[in-house]
């Protein structure tokens, strides 16, 4: 592991209500929207990890939904 860390990818439903839900991929974030109701949505964002610390680079961001 180099100083610029391991880059990786997070992904979170935010509900209709605020509430936040963390996942490890998009498949698996996208399969449980449902459940969260009517208004919850799925966001991403690009980080980095070094030891013990997780670091964003652009923040969330929104990601539309596949389902038309």
């Amino acid at each position: 592991m180099g100083l610029a860390g391991l880059p990786d990818r997070e992904w979170m439903i935010r509900s209709a209500k605020g509430r936040k839900y963390h996942y490890d991929s998009e498949e698996e974030a996208f399969a449980e929207l449902a459940e969260h109701g009517e208004g919850a949505t799925v966001w991403t964002r690009d980080v980095y990890r070094m030891l013990f610390i997780t670091r964003s680079v652009d923040g969330w961001r929104q990601v539309p939904s596949p389902r038309r």
